[in-house]
């Protein structure tokens, strides 16, 4: 499958609060604004095959022609676009840019209820109800618990319990029914054996393995990696480190990554995508956007959109 890449480099010009520590001079951002006044036209990338001039600050769009020609392939998207620039960071490890990110309606709110540590829990509990046949969790943790008691293990420290208490255990398990059998194959374990701490057990742990919380659930629509997600008050920019830091309220994020040696710097580049979630609520990116960050504050831009190009009259085709 063929993708066009588009490049453009941001100088940022010097006296800005958000600019890298060093950074000068820079290209005149005041070109021509559109007909509504509004962001300068020179400063919009749209996946253009030419790219466009440097600015002190970049609008990334998903331009409404592609939307036409993705079709339904464009309804799962959930952000129409960010703008970027560099955030000032002290030291030479690590450079940053900050986007103020645009999401469609009713996004990111949407994903990230779909996609808590609540819900991931709250599904955990009717895996437990539909594999047993229990009316309750309560029932169910009293039904372990008879288990236990009959194996003379209730309440016991979990690593003191023998070989002959857990055949016991699993022998009662298999009695109750196939379903209780996630109780005696279950890795994760309780400091103590009842029925609550083990369904706690596995509920917690079902809940860190599938749940998002909201930090991880907007780096993941961003094709950061969730794990090293986190909120915006957690970044120094004294002491910073890679990742992905979130804003509460979602609007913007602090993404960190290596520094390039130049601004078309493809090996130090990191991607950022435009997100888009499937009718099964999976999420992807559309589009992939590389940032090339160089400690004096310039930032190169590639673009690709997946599947589609511009031919050379700069309409999208498949390709």
């Amino acid at each position: 499958m063929r993708r066009t890449t588009t490049m453009t480099t941001i100088a940022a010009l010097g006296g800005t609060a958000l600019l890298l520590a060093g950074c000068s001079g820079g290209s005149d951002a005041s070109a021509g604004t559109d007909e509504t006044g509004g962001e300068a036209a020179a400063n919009v990338f749209e996946f253009q095959v030419n790219g466009i001039e440097p600015a002190e600050e970049i609008a990334v769009r998903v331009p409404d022609d592609l939307r036409e020609a993705m079709g339904s392939e464009a309804d799962g998207l959930v952000l129409n676009g960010f703008t970027v620039r560099a955030h000032d960071v002290e030291g030479a490890e690590f450079c940053a840019a900050e986007l103020n990110l645009d999401w469609a309606d009713g996004q990111p709110s949407g994903f990230i209820e779909n996609n808590t540590e609540d819900l991931a829990r709250a599904e955990g509990e009717q895996q437990l109800l539909d594999a047993t046949g229990e009316s309750s969790l309560d029932s169910l943790a009293r039904t372990l618990d008879e288990v236990y008691s009959s194996a003379g293990v209730l309440g016991d420290d979990y690593s003191s319990i023998g070989q002959d208490s857990w055949d016991d255990i699993r022998t009662g398990l298999a009695e109750k029914g196939e379903g209780y059998s996630i109780f005696s194959e279950y890795a994760t374990v309780p400091d103590t054996l009842t029925g609550q701490e083990m369904i706690d057990t596995f509920l917690d742990t079902s809940a860190e393995n599938s749940g998002l919380d909201e930090s991880s659930a907007v780096a993941t629509l961003l094709g950061q990696d969730s794990s090293d997600a986190t909120s915006i008050d957690e970044f120094d920019p004294n002491a910073t480190e890679e990742g992905t830091f979130v804003a509460a309220d979602h609007s913007s994020a602090i993404v960190v990554g290596d520094c390039a040696a130049s601004a078309t710097d493809p090996d130090n580049a990191f991607e950022v995508g435009l997100g888009s979630v499937d009718s099964d609520g999976e999420a992807s990116s559309i589009a992939e956007v590389q940032l090339s960050v160089m400690t004096d504050g310039t930032v190169g831009v590639a673009g690709e959109v997946e599947g589609y190009m511009r031919d050379a009259n700069e309409n999208w085709i498949k390709g």
